[in-house]
């Protein structure tokens, strides 16, 4: 394990959600803590406190909802102080959200230029179960994803797709561990993630159905998580 890794071990890791108004930032953090991912617009940034389950052992997390119209005030770089992830939100329906996105990244690089330990950034493209309505071009996501040097994932706060999947990729990635996507066993639950570094529960998923999980006791006596 490096000397990275050793000091990410049981930090809490803040996770900072930026992008135009009505992208949908709130509803992101909501559904990933368990929520219906519908919220009402947020003034100013809200911090919520909860726990990356996607990895083991857990990570705790820090949520940092920064309101849209942050974007031209002073407070946009205390709201992002201390961040380990930032990531840049826009609406797959509202073109002018995604084109905004330079304004967004440029002010985030112009704040973090003198840190020595740069946060890491990704895009997150809200709204996909509104897919017939897109309005954002691929290819130019793809452009500004590669130009920015940024994780893209696209899914939606309404239905849950890809939310969880995007959290734990970004935090895995952060505490320099590569998370892998596996099918739960039961073939009903979507993709969920393991560590294949954890010490706890390395080599099997971390949700089993008891079918799954009286094989697995059969081979050793760990423990896991039943579904």
């Amino acid at each position: 394990m490096s000397d990275n890794e050793d000091d990410m071990q049981g930090k809490t890791i803040k996770i900072t959600l930026v992008g135009d108004p009505g992208t949908g930032k709130t509803s992101l953090c909501n559904r990933y803590l368990g929520g219906t991912g519908t919220t009402s617009s947020t003034h100013g940034a809200e911090v919520t406190a909860g726990q990356c389950l996607g990895l083991r052992p857990p990570i705790p997390l820090q949520l940092c909802d920064v309101a849209g119209n942050a974007l031209n005030t002073p407070m946009l770089t205390n709201y992002l102080y201390a961040s380990d992830i930032i990531i840049f939100v826009y609406d797959l329906t509202n073109l002018q959200s995604f084109e905004n996105l330079d304004t967004w990244i440029t002010s985030v690089n112009e704040i973090n230029k003198d840190e020595v330990k740069k946060p890491l950034m990704a895009l997150f493209g809200n709204k996909s179960d509104l897919e017939h309505q897109r309005a954002v071009r691929l290819s130019s996501v793809q452009k500004f994803s590669s130009q920015h040097l940024l994780d893209h994932f696209k899914g939606s706060s309404r239905t849950g797709e890809m939310v969880n999947d995007a959290f734990t990729t970004v935090v895995a990635r952060v505490q320099g561990t590569k998370a892998r996507l596996i099918l739960a066993p039961d073939r009903k639950s979507p993709f969920i993630y393991e560590s294949p570094k954890s010490n706890d529960q390395a080599g099997f998923p971390l949700i089993m159905n008891r079918k799954a999980l009286r094989k697995h006791q059969r081979k050793e006596s760990s423990v896991c998580v039943l579904q």
